[in-house]
């Protein structure tokens, strides 16, 4: 995934074709990623996904919407990821 904010055009089986720009917010606390897309049935789509690491680099949370145009439904996604800390035995 190139970070520079140029568009990368890929495809894969799930969205088809599309184009992806990867950017840093401008406060460089988010790593964000505009997505163009059209669905099987010809209609446009943006998405938008937005990473950020917080509690000092433990936890990684992923947001992100997906509207279509000719749809009223916004679809919202948003995943947590939290560092396991490995528990050493104290003997």
């Amino acid at each position: 995934m190139r970070i520079d904010n140029k568009p990368e055009r890929k495809e894969d089986s799930l969205f088809g074709r599309y184009t992806m720009r990867t950017f840093w917010s401008r406060d460089e606390t988010q790593l964000v990623s505009a997505i163009s897309l059209r669905t099987k049935d010809s209609r446009d789509g943006q998405m938008t996904i937005v990473r950020e690491l917080t509690d000092g680099g433990k936890t990684l949370i992923l947001s992100g919407t997906l509207t279509i145009t000719g749809e009223s439904n916004t679809w919202t996604l948003w995943r947590v990821w939290r560092k396991r800390i490995s528990q050493v035995p104290i003997y």
